[in-house]
């Protein structure tokens, strides 16, 4: 394990990944609300949101709905499965291996579709296009809750949009900052995973990392990485720049510390 130092990380660039440079548009922040009551048969134990209302220790039927739209049962940070009228409908959804269900869930939608009308109509960004869809300081996220059996919220997690334009992808591994802030830069323990099994850098850009932290009850798992998986070389057989061939992701999830450690979140 190292510990990890994020001023350390914040050299990174991403002229490696896209043929323009990014526009970093973080105006969204993290909202947060007041700490929430977990209720448990001993004593009760607090947690404040992770964004906006949502955060672990709340009964299904008292997670607020509103401004909350696309419920369906989730695939582990992948696109929705079958739709659900809400997180009520949270056992509906098949366990993961942890025992947990994960309930799906979008918000800014109808901005999306607007700001996605007007590129089509005049091939320009709306402004508003930065609070479209569902984002975590303006970042595209696959983001979902997941709840035990009784109902219970246990796990929060996000996950960076593959299916988000190139940009967007490119620069999805930067979310890791945020994260990290949130809880604080230090003491993360943070395992470094070498280029094997055919990976390489793009350009001379490589992160593949995991990084954890317990704190206030809850153990928080980040991971990020940017790469080029096998056969992602980034030319066509002529030698003509093809963007998109990269691999750039974070990956936020926190879990209950009272919960068992899965394989999966064990896993470096």
């Amino acid at each position: 394990m190292k510990r990890f130092d994020v001023m350390s990380c914040m050299a990174s660039t991403l002229h490696n990944l896209t043929a323009r440079p990014s526009r970093l548009m973080c105006n969204i922040g993290f909202a947060f609300m007041a700490a929430i009551a977990l209720p448990a048969a001993a004593s009760a134990v607090e947690f404040k949101p992770e964004f906006r209302t949502l955060g672990l220790g709340q009964k299904a039927a008292d997670v607020t709905t509103e401004g909350y739209e696309g419920f369906a049962c989730g695939s582990n940070g992948g696109p929705p499965l079958e739709p659900l009228t809400g997180w009520v409908d949270f056992a509906k959804c098949k366990p993961e291996a942890n025992g947990l269900h994960e309930v799906y869930v979008e918000f800014g939608t109808r901005t999306e579709r607007l700001s996605q009308m007007f590129r089509d109509e005049y091939n320009e960004e709306l402004w508003i296009q930065q609070f479209g869809g569902t984002r975590i300081a303006n970042f595209p996220v696959v983001l979902s809750l997941l709840f035990d059996d009784e109902g219970i919220v246990r796990a929060f997690r996000a996950v960076t949009d593959a299916r988000a334009e190139l940009e967007d992808r490119g620069r999805a591994y930067l979310l890791r900052f945020r994260v990290y802030a949130l809880y604080g830069n230090n003491d993360w323990d943070c395992f470094k995973r070498p280029a094997t099994g055919g990976i390489t850098p793009v350009g001379d850009m490589y992160v593949n990392e995991v990084c954890r932290k317990e704190i206030d009850g809850k153990r928080v798992r980040v991971e990020a990485h940017v790469y080029r998986r096998p056969g992602q070389t980034g030319v066509d057989m002529q030698g003509m720049f093809m963007p998109g061939q990269f691999e750039s992701m974070t990956r936020w999830e926190v879990f209950d510390a009272t919960l068992p450690v899965s394989a999966e979140e064990a896993a470096q």
